[in-house]
């Protein structure tokens, strides 16, 4: 009789284990990070370190307020306080050549501040199962609130998804595909990109930043996440994803 209940609560004890399977990670978009509110950064970092059961944080670009040497020291010391995995990507206003800081250059220091961080802005990597892509999409010879994923990028990406596509993929990028209110922030090549994606079914999101605002919204069955600009109110968004059925759920803390 004892053996029997200590082979029931084994039972239950590997059902909860099963039924608690999860991925989780924190987007931080649009951190906008100068002089004038590194300490609230600072706070905000301080707080998400505080979370147990994360697997990464990953800032989805317009990191910095405006391109220069001085917030991206700063953006690297913010890098450095984080006690979790975490993976960069770039927005609109974080490379400019001309300021010093271009996209080899902010990547060198990007992951000398993380250790083994892609020195390259689209990258791919893994977790429990789920391969993540990161997309670029940002300029770097001159500012524009615009997004646009150059041929070299799509072509990039087609054959990424094409090696992965016995896998789930979530996209991470901080220009949206999903149609901008107005022409100043829209992203302009989204039909090329979306005739690739229509070729692959194991797309479960995509995640993004740059609107300054909450939207969740499933177009081709894709569950596009659009996260509203950390500096705004100091917010940051939690994404889970239940590993048995995939679902993905999202919790905006601010």
């Amino acid at each position: 009789m004892k053996k029997l209940f200590k082979i029931v609560i084994l039972l239950m004890f590997l059902s909860l284990c099963t039924f608690a399977k999860e991925l989780t990670f924190v987007q931080i978009t649009d951190l906008n990070l100068n002089e004038t509110n590194v300490s609230k950064a600072c706070a905000l970092i301080r707080e998400i370190n505080q979370r147990k059961n994360i697997d990464f944080v990953v800032f989805t670009g317009n990191n910095l307020k405006k391109a220069s040497l001085e917030n991206l020291d700063l953006f690297t010391l913010i890098l450095k306080k984080i006690n979790k995995k975490t993976y960069v990507l770039l927005g609109n206003q974080d490379v400019l050549s001309s300021s010093g800081v271009d996209k080899e250059y902010y990547y060198s220091r990007v992951s000398r501040a993380l250790k083994k961080h892609s020195k390259k802005p689209n990258f791919t990597f893994e977790k429990k199962g789920y391969v993540f892509v990161a997309m670029d999409g940002s300029k770097q010879f001159f500012q524009s609130s615009n997004g646009y994923y150059t041929k070299n990028e799509l072509m990039w990406l087609n054959k990424t998804l094409d090696e992965n596509k016995d896998k789930k993929v979530i996209i991470l990028q901080h220009f949206p595909l999903l149609k901008a209110e107005t022409k100043w922030n829209e992203t302009k090549n989204t039909e090329e990109y979306n005739e690739i994606l229509a070729n692959y079914t194991n797309i479960k999101a995509i995640v993004s930043g740059h609107f300054n605002k909450n939207i969740e919204q499933y177009e081709n069955n894709i569950l596009h996440i659009i996260t509203q600009s950390a500096s705004n109110n100091w917010a940051y968004k939690i994404i889970q994803i239940d590993l048995n059925d995939d679902f993905i759920s999202t919790y905006l803390v601010k």
